[in-house]
């Protein structure tokens, strides 16, 4: 066991330089994690000035008038929203001194009256703001801003239109327009289940982040296929010859699995980094038992090519067979079901699907 932990020692040590351009090939969705959390824990909202000019606080049947609904819109907005961190002024001369001061980027004043424009359809300069040359925060905000408009407008649009076809039975137009704001969709489902009780479809929460356990899956496998080629080549060295005949599979199942294990260090930091983890021991027994498989595929593949050049120019196939047939970017299983089959022949798969 000593001799083999020492073959598997100066492996790492020799397969380290080897694998530079596969630990780059890695560092590179790492660094953009650490780049991407480094960005959003320092970055800073340009702060942004608004207020509504005096006039009607109270709009029809005693609503707030919508130019005060666009400014607590806007105020309301939480930090984590957008860049723009809007607050609110009392007069329009205050949002002047903010801007002035530079305590602000810009500032709006949103002029009275702003409902009755939006039904003339003469809503040019109904909106007032104020920004200083040397800053571009206006051109950028006024689209989230006019945005905000164009929501509140649209809900009372929408009121307007149920009123007219249902009377007095549409009192609860703008919560269920609302709802359907806030649910993402046109429709709502509800499943019925056999004991009678009723569950409402929620929409699954699908962030679109970089597929970090994907590429970390078939660059392990990539890596034990390229020490699979290399524990060949030692072999034709004669690396093995002075090594007892009992122990040559040991060291060279040592050997190979030098890299696969350099390279598993480096994606379980990537998957860290990318805030990909779940349970830190399940994902460490998943990734090491991957890595063990890894290092036995290669090595049994190797044992039937007996030629490294072979297993190189079969690096290739594994490489884009993986990354199409296995659920990395997309799950072609789910539109042609009978891929299913040539998943199985890359061990990507199975580790991709352990975490469902």
């Amino acid at each position: 066991m000593r001799r083999i932990g020492i073959w598997f020692f100066l492996s790492c040590k020799r397969h380290l330089c080897r694998l530079s351009f596969f630990l780059i090939l890695l560092l590179f969705p790492l660094g953009t994690f650490l780049i991407r959390n480094l960005q959003k824990d320092g970055e800073a909202s340009i702060s942004i000035a608004i207020c509504a000019e005096p006039g009607t606080e109270k709009g029809e049947k005693g609503l707030q008038a919508l130019e005060q609904e666009v400014v607590l819109a806007l105020t309301g907005r939480q930090a984590e929203d957008g860049l723009f961190q809007f607050y609110q002024c009392g007069s329009e001369q205050e949002v002047k001194d903010e801007v002035a001061s530079k305590r602000a980027e810009c500032g709006y004043v949103i002029l009275a009256g702003l409902l009755e424009r939006m039904d003339q359809k003469d809503f040019k300069r109904s909106i007032r703001v104020y920004s200083a040359p040397s800053t571009v925060a206006a051109r950028l905000s006024s689209e989230t801003v006019f945005a905000a408009m164009i929501e509140l407008y649209d809900r009372e649009l929408f009121c307007r239109y149920m009123e007219q076809k249902m009377g007095n039975e549409a009192l609860a137009a703008g919560d269920v327009y609302d709802k359907w704001k806030e649910n993402g969709s046109t429709f709502d489902f509800t499943y019925e289940f056999a004991g009678g009780q009723e569950t409402k479809a929620a929409a699954a929460s699908e962030p679109s982040v970089f597929p970090v356990r994907g590429i970390v899956a078939v660059y392990v496998f990539v890596i034990g296929l390229y020490g699979g080629a290399i524990g060949l080549a030692d072999e034709k060295k004669g690396m093995f010859l002075k090594v007892p005949y009992g122990s040559r599979i040991l060291c060279s199942l040592a050997g190979q699995a030098a890299p696969v294990c350099l390279g598993a260090v480096s994606g379980f930091a990537a998957l860290w980094t990318g805030n990909c983890m779940g349970n830190g021991a399940y994902e460490l027994a998943a990734l090491a038992g991957y890595s063990i498989s890894v290092t036995v595929f290669s090595w049994i593949l190797g044992r039937v090519c007996r030629s490294e050049e072979a297993v190189c120019c079969l690096i290739p196939f594994f490489l884009v067979g993986s990354l199409v047939f296995c659920p990395v970017f997309l799950d072609i299983r789910r539109y042609v079901p009978e891929f299913g089959m040539v998943e199985r022949l890359f061990l990507p798969g199975y580790y991709i699907r352990l975490f469902g």
